[in-house]
C-alpha cells in the first residue's frame, strides 16, 4: 500500500503571495524540490469542466496557475504546459472559449496553453479499462500536477484529484465512457484504472484547490463556499480519502473503494499520514458538511446494485429533467447524452430537449454540460421524503 503522506495547508482566498507560500510549504513538508521538476517538462492538468468565470467555484482558479508556475520554474522546469479536455469537441476553438472564460489566458505568460489536440492509445491492464485513448500533452509530459478542485459530484458524490484525470481523455471519448460503464460501480472502476496507469507512468503530484470550494449540484452548477485550505500529495488516492473525510462523507465514494481493495489506498483516512504546514502530523482536519447533490439523495442505493436485480435502484434513484421554462433549445445536452436519450422537441416558436427516463442511465453528463443550468433532478417521492 502506498505511504505518500498528505500535506494539509491552509490559505483563506488567492492572494498571489499568501498561495504562493502555502504551496511552498507543502512542497517542502512532501520532500518535493528542485530534483523533482528541474529541466523537466511539466504538465498543469487543471480542472475546466465548463466554461466558467473562477468565482464560479466550478474551475480551478488562475491563481492556482500562477503560483504554481512561479514555484516550478524556480525549481528549474523546462516548460509548463496547461492542457485539459473537457466534455464536448477537443478542439481549439472549445478550448480558447474555456481558456478565456475561466481566467487562464491571463494566468502566466510563461505557462502555455496547450494546442495540441491530437491523443494517443494507451493499454493498460486495469479492472475494467484495457485500451483507452489519453491527449499527446499528458503522454508528451515528464511530470504531472493534477490541480483539481475540491467541490461534490452528481455521479461520483465528490470531485477531487482522481475524478480530475478523466479530463485526460479526449473530448467525446469521455461519453464513450459513460457508455461503456452505465453503472456506477464500473465506472468507478474505471476510474480507479485510469488514475492508477497515470501515477505508474509518471512522476505525479496533486494539488487540490480548497480555497473556494463548491457545494450542491456539482461539478458545474452547485453553490461556492469558503473553505480555505490546500491539500498536496503525490497519490492521488490518499489525498481522496483525506478529502472525503473533509467533505463528511467516509466511505461513500466508489471509486476510492475500489482502490482500497486493490489494496491502492487505506480506506481509513486516520491511517493515512497527514501533516500540517510544520510538517508535523495532523490528526484533526477540518471538516465541511457541504449540501449533497440533489442526485445525491438516494446515495445509500449505491450499495444495492444488484438487489431484485437492479430494478430497485433504477427505481427508486433520483434521475436527470429538463427545466423547459429555463431551457433555451441550445442541445448541449443532446450532444452530450451517451445514449442518445435526449431529443430536441420544437413546440411553437420555441426547441426545448427531452429526455426519455426508460434509457437515461443517470450519467449526469446533460447537467454538468449545461451551459445555463437547466437541468434540475426528479425524485421518487419516498426518497424524497426520506432525503
Amino acid at each position: 500500500m502506498n505511504e505518500h503522506p498528505v500535506a494539509f495547508a491552509r490559505c483563506r482566498d488567492y492572494d498571489p503571495s499568501a498561495l504562493t507560500e502555502a504551496l511552498s510549504r507543502s512542497f517542502s513538508v512532501l520532500g518535493i524540490g528542485r530534483e523533482f521538476f528541474e529541466g523537466k517538462r511539466v504538465l498543469l492538468k487543471p480542472n475546466l469542466v465548463l466554461a466558467k468565470k473562477p468565482d464560479q467555484a466550478a474551475t480551478t482558479h488562475p491563481a492556482m496557475i500562477a503560483a504554481l508556475a512561479e514555484i516550478l520554474f524556480g525549481f528549474g522546469a523546462e516548460s509548463v504546459t496547461l492542457a485539459d479536455s473537457p466534455g464536448g469537441p477537443f478542439s481549439a476553438p472549445a478550448l480558447n472559449l474555456v481558456y478565456r472564460v475561466c481566467g487562464m489566458e491571463g494566468a502566466d505568460p510563461l505557462v502555455k496553453l496547450n494546442d495540441d489536440f491530437t491523443f494517443r492509445p494507451v493499454r493498460t491492464d486495469g479492472v475494467k479499462l484495457k485500451t483507452f485513448r489519453m491527449i499527446s500533452a499528458a503522454l508528451d509530459a515528464d511530470v504531472i500536477v493534477d490541480v483539481c478542485k475540491f467541490k461534490s459530484h452528481s455521479l461520483t458524490g465528490m470531485s477531487c484529484a482522481v475524478k480530475n484525470l478523466f479530463g485526460l481523455i479526449p473530448g467525446v471519448e469521455k461519453f464513450e465512457m459513460h457508455n461503456a460503464f452505465p453503472l456506477l460501480p464500473d465506472f468507478s472502476e474505471m476510474l480507479t484504472d485510469l488514475c492508477e496507469t497515470v501515477v505508474r507512468e509518471k512522476p505525479f503530484l496533486a494539488v487540490c484547490d480548497g480555497i473556494l470550494s463548491m457545494e450542491g449540484n456539482g461539478p458545474t452548477h452547485g453553490t461556492p463556499v469558503e473553505t480555505g485550505f490546500l491539500l498536496c500529495s503525490r497519490d492521488p488516492f490518499a489525498l481522496d480519502v483525506v478529502a472525503e473525510h473533509m467533505m463528511e462523507r467516509d466511505g461513500e465514494v466508489l471509486y476510492l473503494n475500489a482502490a482500497a481493495e486493490r489494496g491502492l489506498v487505506s480506506r481509513d483516512w486516520r491511517e493515512i499520514p497527514l501533516l500540517n504546514e510544520d510538517g508535523a502530523p495532523f490528526d484533526d482536519p477540518p471538516t465541511f458538511p457541504l449540501a449533497r447533490p440533489d442526485a445525491d439523495a438516494g446515495h445509500f442505493l449505491r450499495n444495492l446494485p444488484n438487489f431484485m436485480g437492479g430494478r430497485f435502484t433504477k427505481l427508486f434513484e433520483p434521475r436527470p429533467r429538463i427545466l423547459t421554462k429555463q431551457c433555451v433549445g441550445c442541445g448541449k445536452c443532446f450532444k452530450s447524452c451517451p445514449r442518445h436519450t435526449i431529443r430536441m422537441i420544437v413546440g411553437g416558436k420555441k426547441k426545448t430537449a427531452r429526455i426519455d427516463p426508460e434509457k437515461c442511465i443517470r450519467c449526469w453528463c446533460c447537467q454538468e454540460l449545461c451551459p445555463i443550468g437547466a437541468v434540475g433532478v426528479k425524485q421518487n417521492f419516498l426518497i424524497k421524503l426520506i432525503h
